[in-house]
């Protein structure tokens, strides 16, 4: 049940942060909210056999301990689920939102004196990410999917 508040309360705020973008022609989008659970596989197999969302993709660390899981909820949102850890405890860590350019919205972020780190490519998924401080300790993963990026895979793939 504390899961499903969670990914509620991501949906809601990601929504309201989504109609300022739209209203000034940055088209970001809801894409994921990312939950750090204290049982991993517990949570995986709600989501993906209860919940009956597909997993589009996951990771393990090398000794096999999972890293995190996106179960696909519908064509452009996901659930990202990852095992709690000491430096990661169990709540929601943060949601991302695709935007169409990343390097503009990080632009007109900090012009609004949000706190954003530079630009990255992920190493696992091929995303383009930059993360903003958001209040509370949640925050926001800015994404741009390029052709090769998993998350752009996925989406494209959806049926």
């Amino acid at each position: 049940m504390r899961s499903v508040i969670v990914f509620l309360t991501g949906l809601v705020v990601g929504l309201a942060i989504e109609s300022p973008f739209a209203q000034q022609g940055g088209g970001a989008g809801l894409n994921h909210v990312a939950i750090s659970v204290s049982d991993f596989e517990t949570a995986r197999n709600f989501y993906a056999r209860q919940m009956g969302f597909r997993e589009a993709f996951a990771f393990r660390e090398p000794d096999g301990t999972p890293y995190f899981s996106y179960l696909q909820v519908n064509r452009n949102t996901f659930i990202e689920v990852m095992q709690a850890t000491a430096e990661r405890p169990v709540g929601c860590p943060h949601f991302g939102l695709e935007v169409p350019n990343l390097d503009s919205t990080i632009d007109q972020l900090r012009q609004r004196g949000v706190q954003v780190r530079a630009p990255s490519v992920s190493p696992r998924t091929r995303t383009r990410i930059a993360l903003a401080s958001g209040p509370g300790g949640v925050d926001i993963e800015l994404m741009e999917f390029g052709p090769d990026s998993l998350h752009r895979k996925v989406i494209d793939a959806w049926k």
